[in-house]
């Protein structure tokens, strides 16, 4: 019984020895509300980021993460409407070049459809850098006819860039809509 709570106890001593003077500042955009319907099926909303060492203190990113989370709800026609249950398709395209970097894509059920999805860019910081941009392009599609009802779909970012503990006021990252 001695060992076990010998072992507890370094453990706990051995954790504050752990930590690396590292932490994050966080920006995040408010939630927006948006309405997809079988006859405009598509919007599409974009989003500059920049996280970045303020002018002449020499500070540095190490990792950053940016989540694009949407959360969709179907809602239902009152009357007449098919049977047909639509899909939802998020796409997050980086406008530097063009390509897709993260999708997901979901099918309306009885109650099998997830409360979020989310995407991101993998932002590879293989060296510290003072700073990163980039404009995403967040694609919102559902399936049009035969399909009924209005998807509601509420959005936000959240960008997260870690930096040490010492820089955190020296450190910034903007959210803009361009």
């Amino acid at each position: 019984m001695r060992i076990p709570l010998l072992l507890l106890g370094s453990l706990l001593l051995l954790t504050p020895a752990c930590d690396t003077g590292s932490d994050w500042v966080t920006q995040s955009t408010e939630v927006e509300s948006l309405a997809l319907t079988p006859t405009e099926p598509h919007l599409e909303r974009r989003l500059h980021v920049v996280a970045r060492a303020r002018p002449d203190t020499g500070a540095k990113i190490s990792v950053l993460h940016i989540t694009f989370e949407t959360e969709p709800r179907w809602e239902r026609p009152e009357a007449g409407g098919s049977d047909v249950h639509p899909w939802y398709r998020v796409r997050l395209v980086d406008e530097r070049d063009g390509q897709v970097v993260d999708e997901r894509v979901t099918v309306f059920g009885e109650g099998s459809t997830p409360d979020s999805l989310s995407v991101g860019p993998d932002v590879d910081i293989e060296d510290e850098i003072s700073r990163f941009e980039a404009t995403y392009r967040l694609e919102l599609d559902r399936q049009g006819p035969p399909s009924a009802g209005t998807l509601h779909v509420n959005w936000s970012v959240i960008t997260e860039a870690l930096t040490d503990a010492d820089d955190l006021e020296r450190v910034e990252v903007l959210l803009t809509q361009p």
